[in-house]
Parts: C-alpha cells; sequence; structure tokens
C-alpha cells in the first residue's frame, strides 16, 4: 500500500473523531459507519496512538518536572505547574483523546472473530493494554469493563470505575491472550502487511512488543511488597517470546507528509513544513539538571539533545526559577531530540525495552547480564540522537569512561540508580511516562530540581493528575464514588515509597 494511501485513510477516520459529539467517551454516534474494515481502522488508530504520546505539549508537564526541558526567559511560566497545581481541566484531552482511540481498538478487536484475522484482534488487544496501562499510571481507578460502551446493548453511558490493580492485573491477561493469537495464527491468515503503519505485519515482532510491554508493566510493580512470586511466575509463563531487540522498536510512520498537520508530531511542535520555527521552538528550552548532567558526563548526545549556548557548551533553566537566563543564552531544543518531519514517532523504542531488560536481569527477573543490556541500551540511545559521536565508537569512549558511576557499569556502587539515570536521560523527549514512573517508583534520577518556585504546594511534583472536567462533567457519580482525590497522597498502587 502506498504511504500517501494510508495517510489518506489515517486522516479520514481521524477528522471524523475530533468533533464535539466525540468529546463524551461513551457517547453513541448514529451518523458513523456500521461495518468499516478492520484493516482501514488499524492505520488511524496506530497514527492516533503515536499523536497522542509524541507531542510534546500533551506531557510537557513531566519533562518540566522532572529535569529535561524548561521554560523559556521570553515566555511567562504557567502558576499551575510551577506551583503543582494543575486542575481538572488540565491535560484532560489526553483522557478523551485515549477512550476515543480505544473506541478505535475495541472496534477491530470485536469485529476480528476469525482464525484468519487474529493477526489484527492481537494487534488490538496490544495497543488496548497500552494505552490502559497509562491511563491507570496517570489516573489510577479507571473506567475498564463498561467502558467503551457507549453503542452496545445494553447501552452504558456512565460506566463504572474500576480497580487500578485488578486493571493492571487483567491487561496481563489480556496480553497473554494476544501473545497466544499471534501464535496460533494460521498460515492462510489476512496479511497486515501496509496497514500496519509500527511493523508492517511482522508479527514476531508484535509478539515481542507484547511481550516487552507485559515486562514493562510488570516492573512497574516490582517494588511493591507482596508481588514478587506474581511478578516472577508472569514473567516466567512468556519469558521465552523474547523481548524488543535492537533495531526492533515499535515505532510508528504513516507516511509523515511536509505538510501542515501531517509531520512527525514532535517535529511540529517546533517547525512549520517551510522551515520557520513553531512557538514550540521559542517556549521550551533545556533544563540545567539535563545540561549538567550531560556535561559532567561528557555525553555525546549533549548537542543534540540541545543546541550550544555558546562554542560548545549548553545552559539552560530551572523550571519555576524566579529569575530566567536570557534566551539569547538558553540552549533550544537540540536536532537529534526534534528530529526530522518524516522520522517514526516512539511507541516504545528498543533502547526502552533495553533498559526495561537491564532492570529486570539486575533484579534477578530475567536471565542475561545487566551489563550487557544496560550498555546496548545506551548505545542505542547515542545512535538514536546522531551527531559525530552518535555511533557504536561513541557509545564505547563513553560508556567506558572511569570516574563515573552514572556511566561505566562496573564502577557503579548502585546499579539500578545508573540504569534509570541513564534511562532518564535517554527518554527525554521520547517517553514522558517512563520518565514520570521510574521516579514515582524508584526515586531515580536522585538529583532532579523539579520546581524552584518558593511557592510550590508540595516538596515534590504531583503523583498523579486530578480526573477531567469533562468526566465530571458526563460520569459525576462515578468520578465522586472514587473519593477525595490528593494529587500528592493518592498514589498509583504500584507506587510503593
Amino acid at each position: 500500500m502506498k504511504k500517501l494511501i494510508i495517510l489518506l485513510t489515517v486522516l479520514l477516520v481521524l477528522g471524523t473523531s475530533c468533533g464535539k459529539d466525540f468529546l463524551a467517551v461513551n457517547e453513541f454516534n448514529p451518523n458513523s459507519a456500521s461495518a468499516v474494515p478492520a484493516n482501514l481502522v488499524l492505520p488511524a488508530a496506530l497514527n492516533t496512538t503515536s499523536a497522542i504520546y509524541a507531542s510534546p505539549g500533551n506531557f510537557d508537564f513531566i519533562y518540566l518536572w522532572h529535569g529535561c526541558m524548561a521554560v523559556s526567559g521570553g515566555y511567562a511560566q504557567s502558576g499551575a505547574m510551577i506551583g503543582y497545581n494543575l486542575i481538572n481541566s488540565s491535560y484532560q484531552g489526553n483522557w478523551a483523546n485515549s477512550y476515543l482511540n480505544l473506541q478505535n481498538y475495541d472496534y477491530i478487536e470485536t469485529r476480528s472473530t476469525t482464525d484468519k484475522l487474529k493477526p489484527y484482534k492481537a494487534i488490538a488487544k496490544i495497543m488496548k493494554a497500552y494505552i490502559y496501562g497509562n491511563l491507570v499510571d496517570i489516573y489510577g481507578n479507571v473506567p475498564y469493563t463498561e467502558a467503551l460502551k457507549g453503542s452496545a446493548v445494553p447501552q452504558v453511558l456512565k460506566p463504572k470505575y474500576d480497580n487500578q490493580q485488578t486493571i493492571y492485573e487483567d491487561l496481563i491477561v489480556q496480553l497473554d491472550a494476544a501473545m497466544e493469537l499471534i501464535v496460533s495464527t494460521p498460515a492462510d491468515a489476512d496479511e497486515v502487511g501496509d496497514y500496519d503503519i509500527i511493523y508492517h505485519g511482522d508479527m514476531d515482532l508484535w509478539l515481542k512488543f507484547a511481550n516487552t510491554l507485559k515486562l514493562k508493566l510488570l516492573i512497574n510493580q516490582s517494588d511493591m511488597t507482596g508481588r514478587a512470586s506474581y511478578i516472577s511466575t508472569n514473567i516466567a509463563s512468556t519469558v521465552s517470546y523474547g523481548y524488543i531487540g535492537v533495531g526492533e522498536g515499535a515505532m510508528s510512520n504513516p507516511g509523515y507528509l511536509k505538510s501542515a498537520g501531517k509531520m512527525n508530531p514532535f517535529y511540529e511542535t517546533f517547525y512549520k513544513q517551510d522551515g520557520s520555527v513553531q512557538n514550540g521552538m521559542g517556549y521550551y528550552v533545556a533544563n540545567q539538571d539535563a545540561c549538567d548532567f550531560l556535561t559532567a558526563n561528557n555525553d555525546p548526545r549533549k548537542l543534540r539533545f540541545f543546541a550550544a549556548s555558546s562554542g560548545t557548551n549548553v545552559q539552560g533553566n530551572y523550571f519555576g526559577a524566579l529569575l530566567l537566563n536570557l534566551p539569547s543564552v538558553t540552549s533550544k531544543i537540540g536536532p537529534g531530540m526534534i528530529g526530522t518531519f518524516d522520522q517514526a514517532a516512539p511507541i516504545l523504542t528498543d533502547f526502552e525495552s533495553l533498559f526495561l531488560q537491564a532492570e529486570a536481569a539486575q533484579r534477578g527477573l530475567i536471565t542475561g547480564s545487566a551489563k550487557a543490556f544496560y550498555e546496548s541500551a545506551v548505545t542505542q540511545s547515542i545512535i538514536h540522537m546522531g551527531g559525530d559521536g552518535g555511533n557504536t565508537a561513541g557509545a564505547t569512549a563513553y560508556l567506558g569512561q572511569t570516574g563515573k558511576p552514572l556511566v561505566n557499569f562496573d564502577v557503579s556502587t548502585n546499579k539500578l540508580r545508573t540504569i534509570l539515570t541513564q534511562k532518564w536521560c535517554a527518554m527525554n523527549g521520547i517517553s514522558p511516562m517512563a520518565i514520570w514512573n521510574d521516579y514515582r517508583r524508584t526515586g531515580y534520577p536522585d538529583f532532579i530540581h523539579f520546581t524552584e518556585d518558593p511557592a510550590k504546594k508540595n516538596a515534590t511534583p504531583q503523583v498523579r493528575l486530578l480526573y477531567p472536567q469533562t468526566e465530571i462533567s458526563t460520569n459525576n457519580d462515578n468520578v465522586v464514588s472514587q473519593g477525595d482525590i490528593n494529587v500528592f497522597t493518592s498514589k498509583i498502587f504500584w507506587q510503593n515509597r
């Protein structure tokens, strides 16, 4: 299938999902087509997922709070952001868009009823687990068993909220079921091909993606009391399927074009189709925490993450500082992070998977060398960022530095700290949820300033977001039944610290 055809399909479906009638999560749309083939829905659904999670503005509170990016001195900083005072209307579009996206995947799953359609059903189940996992990580309890039933019989317009740990446990079951669908797919099954804008129908890679996502959900629970047996048993049951390795990352690309609204979503935050800058280029700048880490460790990615402030130096701002550096001497977001207009958008990169495997090996949850996984993860991040040092030789020199415990695995006295600090660095501009989850569950990295606002409401950032105002307006009784939510103490179930 031609890339342009895929893109037009994506735009058609996305365009019909943005009207007012679709803002309610479970609202029935009487004008929707009654029987659209799953293969036409799939590319649009995958593209929407990447648009949600690859657009920096959707999760910039994570990048700003966690030492990755800051606000330029040429702009006013949000009082709600620097003071940890996000409210119910903050980032509520992510909730609505996620549930709309889930409806697309649910449509694919429920209509893929034959053996020949097993690949479509498996992909839909995997992506539903991906999105529901993120919703739990952001909000805790969310609609699950009664969600996506706006057009069902009986119709459910006000779904109940399910327990977050129960949802997580069922996501593991769903991922296992998706993997079983893949391994039991008959030889004459319908080929997904280029309708799949991530792996182009390579179901062996989808199998690894599902197993890596499962590992990620289990690792999130690894510091919980009493979960060791549950985690090890579930890892062991599918470990033979393998995990995403070098060059196997889940990267989405519908055929991005150099045209407004059709470019890589991260790139389009910073550049227009004619090469002129967007507001994002002026607003987001380097965070001093990231600058200090890159500089102190002679990191070859330094001038790829951030543009030079002078010579080969990088300089940022601390988010929330009362006095910000002048824009003329502050590093802007760099070319390695912004990438190109047609660069694939990350869903789960190979280096995130390798960091997960390094942590799992270090914890004794899988076999293999934690050091080897770790060094491979760092190497792939460096290669991904590109530039003069963005190669295997540059990575080898970087990793071999003596006296750098947050770089050299052999000299590290706290291996998990080293793994997770390097993962934080690598995930800047790639996976905000990984950064937020890792800090909330482990406290690493442990040198972040978060915000310098003296009027901030808490010493550390919010551990969750409040339920959206739109959900309060349409499903109030079920929201109220969740009790009083405190954004600093109402922790996600796996946050055992």
